[in-house]
């Protein structure tokens, strides 16, 4: 490390020092108070897009208690256009889709669902828009593709929701003239979740197995 003997050669040294760095200096510190405002003001603009989407969807509620058709739609399309990032969004496409659903509008709330699965990044928001999608299908008749959209999804992407999703299957399955495959998914839902007095119903519900006939 160099030396100074002397206060003025410091002096001098510090001079030249500031005259070689002070432009990249001024510049680095100029940047960081660039990083610092920007991300503040991101993190404002986020929560004032989530408190706005927010007093909306708590409105969307309050019309949808009130059976307020239209004014439900109109607020649930506005969320999504103004706050698409915020997960309000997906909570109204959720309520559209079972507005469409009380209306008997089963093609509209197909077409909702699957922009809900389409759009969201939240895993469980995912996983109740398909199970949701399903149910519709299944009322749609549309037993074959509902069953080609369950039947690849391995135990570990179903998670949490598994016991739903055999529950699921196994109506399916059941409106598909396929007891014995429906039992199976049924005792699949008994053992990965817990036991409703519903799903004991509709085990009941199914014709009894045949057992082979001996020789």
């Amino acid at each position: 490390m160099e030396t100074y003997l002397t206060e003025e050669e410091r002096l001098e040294a510090l001079q030249r020092w500031w005259k070689e760095n002070r432009r990249s200096l001024i510049f680095g510190v100029l940047l960081g108070v660039a990083v610092i405002i920007g991300w503040n003001m991101w993190k404002g603009n986020v929560q004032s897009q989530n408190e706005q989407a927010s007093n909306l969807y708590l409105q969307m509620l309050k019309a949808t208690e009130n059976n307020q058709i239209e004014p439900v739609a109109n607020l649930g399309e506005r969320i999504i256009g103004s706050y698409p990032s915020t997960a309000y969004a997906d909570y109204a496409r959720l309520l559209l889709a079972k507005l469409k659903v009380d209306s008997d509008d089963l093609p509209g709330a197909k077409a909702v669902l699957e922009e809900t699965i389409a759009k969201t990044t939240d895993e469980n928001i995912t996983h109740i828009a398909r199970l949701r999608l399903g149910q519709v299908m299944l009322a749609s008749g549309e037993t074959g593709p509902a069953l080609s959209m369950l039947e690849p999804l391995s135990p570990a992407r179903m998670g949490k929701f598994a016991a739903l999703y055999h529950e699921l299957k196994g109506d399916l399955y059941a409106a598909a003239g396929r007891p014995g495959d429906a039992r199976k998914a049924y005792e699949t839902a008994k053992e990965v979740g817990e036991v409703s007095p519903l799903l004991e119903l509709k085990l009941d519900d199914l014709p009894a197995a045949t057992t082979p006939a001996g020789p």
